[in-house]
């Protein structure tokens, strides 16, 4: 199956999902975000450091991936993190369009996605 590139249009689309997901009062303690790379956009969970005064890099941990393949059908699929590597998560079929993918992450009605968090 071939990569195609993320559609330039969905950018802003994940920048609000991700900004959405932190309470206002909680923003100065996590942060999440995306990196997008080739078809991969992963979705990141970001916290400052315990001890700001040994450095100020942020740590990351990877919640989810949306990848964006089927040049003939242009699919969404959904992965979750395995160790160094990611698996396809089983709970939600291949999407047109993102949306329904990154709903699944907010419910998350497995505790794969946020039930792994450190916070």
């Amino acid at each position: 199956m071939e990569a195609v590139a993320v559609p330039e249009e969905f950018r802003a689309l994940f920048s609000r999902w991700c900004a959405s997901q932190v309470p206002a009062d909680r923003r100065d303690s996590l942060q999440i975000g995306y990196l997008m790379h080739g078809n991969e956009v992963t979705i990141m969970e970001r916290h400052p450091p315990t001890f700001p005064e040994l450095g100020a890099a942020w740590t990351s941990m990877p919640i989810a991936q949306l990848r964006y393949r089927d040049p003939e059908r242009l699919l969404w699929s959904l992965y979750l993190p395995a160790g160094e590597d990611w698996r396809r998560y089983e709970g939600a079929h291949p999407a047109a369009r993102p949306e329904r993918l990154l709903e699944e992450i907010e419910l998350d009605p497995a505790g794969v996605f946020w039930g792994r968090r450190a916070s």
